[in-house]
């Protein structure tokens, strides 16, 4: 369950501060909330319903987000961390080849890089203030 608004998560779950909330154990749950939400927002502010799903196979792979758009899949990983490596596309690649190229041709790698980085396998690093603006480009 994703909660829209992480300030509530933060006092359900007594976290002291921002920073030991982002920092401590829950800090990449509460990243990913965000991105989520941020999601949320964009669809419903462009007049849409959330087309956005969650996927876990019985294998344990497991993709954070999928947004749907134009009949294909847009999967979506959300890390914490500020340097990408092939590794954190992994996931990525696996939904892919598991829905095919006629389903999904691109992955998304939502973290926090600095600028918009080109990953191996025609696979995106968005710097995570970026992400609520290319999800509203993306469902025009």
């Amino acid at each position: 369950m994703y909660f829209l608004d992480p300030s509530i998560v933060c006092l359900l779950t007594r976290q002291p501060s921002l920073k030991a909330s982002i920092s401590g154990a829950m800090g990449g749950a509460l990243f990913e909330g965000v991105i989520v939400s941020e999601a949320v927002k964009a669809y419903l502010n462009s007049g849409k319903s959330p087309d956005i799903f969650y996927w876990r196979s019985h294998d344990g792979l497991e993709i954070d987000l999928i947004l749907q758009v134009k009949g294909k899949l847009m999967p979506v990983e959300i890390k914490l961390t500020s340097t990408p490596t092939t590794g954190h596309v992994n996931t990525l690649e696996r939904f892919k080849k598991i829905v095919g190229k006629d389903s999904s041709e691109q992955g998304l790698l939502v973290c926090r890089v600095d600028k918009k980085t080109m990953l191996p396998f025609n696979n995106i690093a968005l710097p995570w203030k970026e992400f609520y603006g290319f999800v509203k480009k993306l469902i025009r």
